[in-house]
């Protein structure tokens, strides 16, 4: 499923209308999708107000109305205008239809009749800017807003909570914190974004009758789903042996980081991979028996010590977690030397110009930075990363010719050509130590494929469910440890 800004979806329902489905149509269906969820979430509202604005989302309410009140609701409409000359056609459309039925009104809207009608009301359905908003809220409709979030009623907003713009996780102003969003067509950006996202409440998309087809070609930016993965994930033939499945290099661990050395190759043993190598200057006690060890000494020629290793052990690198900072110097001269599928982790992230021109020449590296560590990487405020992920990421990917992962809520994964997409998955309890070790290793063991993208995107959805499932058992309190044991079970659940 892909992810819309305004703009995008703007251009959606225009082909729609261009291929022949009347606008009138979709914004039927609109509000008959925000009927059927109403209903079905809130079956003992008997009383709802509709707030209805100016454009095609208060359209939308007008239907919804009209549908509540066939389905024996009584009904509430308060609108911005009551002047049909300052409405959107179809929206004025709407209004018509739902005002030819005997009983029904629609009035101005004001702060004395609002909460005369809040407090006559179970629910509010809250119709009064959708995605094209880009403006803060002022006056009359920032009071409005105000009553409406401390009325102590659900709101169900349509399409996006009133206030927002839908291309950014950035709050505009004031606005509405909404218990559930029926969003039309597609997932809109803000939806995914803190702290856009939390005004949301539970949302769910709602079909509205635009061709997939027209959603797809609209759409940039892809929301990764369990459908969506599923056709990503690892296959492993029935006669496969160790060799055929990716063999992984994990270059980590330090004498005081070696914990992360030993996370990210168990991550890459769970993850499926045929063999595992761990380069670093000791072997770990807690060091799997699975796991092979090989001794390297960064004062004494390192690179040798790893140029020796066998081709076939190392189908895939991974270098950085727990690295110590006398690795350093080394590093772009450690990427070069081999040109298998490489990820560069923690303190593998150097940024400086050799490295990124090793990094560029290489070609086949996937980066998995945190904001900071993107912030670093770009030379811009973490302030501006957190702003715009997917720009930052986006940048970040072009810049070093990689496939970015940056790590977050939601996580963003980019690719040089330009290719976005969007995991929402995960738990408040992965932000601890480790988990990120445990990613590094899963990344790994999966890229054994000609498009490092769509393999990233897979491992990135699989460690945000695996930490979820963790969670179930644990809470907040999961460690990286608990999320590398659900790593099989979030496999499974998936394939």
């Amino acid at each position: 499923m892909k992810l819309f800004r305004a703009a995008q979806m703007q251009a959606a329902d225009q082909a729609a209308w261009q291929a022949g489905i009347p606008s009138l149509l979709l914004m039927e269906h609109a509000g008959q999708a925000v009927v059927n969820f109403a209903l079905a979430r809130w079956p003992q509202a008997r009383r709802v107000l509709v707030l209805c604005g100016n454009g095609n989302n208060g359209g939308d309410g007008y239907v919804t109305a009209r549908l509540l009140h066939l389905a024996r609701r009584q009904v509430t409409v308060l609108s911005v205008t009551d002047d049909p000359n300052r409405l959107s056609p179809d929206a004025a459309t709407m209004r018509r239809a739902y005002l030819a039925y005997p009983g029904v009104e629609s009035a101005p809207l004001t702060l004395e009749r609002l909460d005369s009608a809040l407090a006559q009301s179970d629910l509010v359905v809250d119709a009064l800017f959708g995605s094209g908003l880009n403006r803060p809220l002022a006056g009359l409709l920032a009071e409005v807003v105000a009553h409406l979030n401390t009325s102590g009623l659900d709101i169900l907003s349509i399409d996006l909570p009133s206030g927002l713009s839908a291309d950014t996780g950035e709050l505009l102003g004031p606005h509405v914190q909404a218990t559930a969003t029926v969003q039309l067509a597609g997932p809109k950006l803000a939806s995914v974004l803190y702290p856009a996202r939390a005004a949301f409440g539970n949302w769910e998309v709602a079909d509205i009758g635009i061709p997939t087809s027209i959603l797809d070609a609209c759409g940039t930016v892809l929301w990764l789903t369990p459908e969506t993965v599923r056709t990503l994930l690892p296959q492993r033939a029935p006669d496969a042996h160790k060799y055929q499945v990716g063999t992984v290099l994990v270059i980590a661990g330090s004498s005081r980081y070696q914990g992360a050395a030993v996370l990210c190759s168990q991550a890459a043993l769970r993850a499926g991979a045929g063999l595992v190598t761990l380069a670093g200057p000791e072997r770990p006690h807690s060091l799997p028996p699975e796991v092979i060890h090989e001794a390297v000494s960064w004062a004494s020629l390192p690179l040798d010590t790893l140029a020796a290793l066998a081709p076939k052990r190392q189908q895939q690198r991974i270098i950085g977690p727990g690295l110590g900072d006398e690795a350093l110097s080394y590093l772009p001269a450690l990427i070069a030397a081999s040109p298998a599928p490489t990820v560069l982790d923690a303190t593998a992230l150097a940024g400086n110009d050799l490295w990124l021109e090793a990094v560029r020449r290489h070609g086949r590296c996937v980066l998995t930075p945190h904001y900071g560590e993107a912030a670093l990487l770009l030379q811009r405020p973490a302030a501006d990363i957190a702003r715009d992920p997917l720009g930052s990421a986006a940048a970040l990917a072009e810049q070093a010719q990689a496939v970015v992962v940056l790590k977050g809520q939601p996580t963003v994964i980019a690719a040089p050509d330009g290719r976005l997409a969007v995991s929402t998955r995960g738990h408040p309890g992965m932000a601890g130590g480790g988990t990120g070790d445990a990613l590094a290793g899963m990344l790994g063991a999966w890229l054994t494929t000609s498009d490092p993208f769509e393999r990233t995107c897979a491992a990135v959805f699989v460690h945000g469910l695996a930490g979820e499932l963790a969670a179930n058992h644990h809470g907040d309190g999961l460690t990286a440890s608990d999320l590398i044991g659900e790593l099989a079970a979030a496999w499974r659940q998936l394939a």
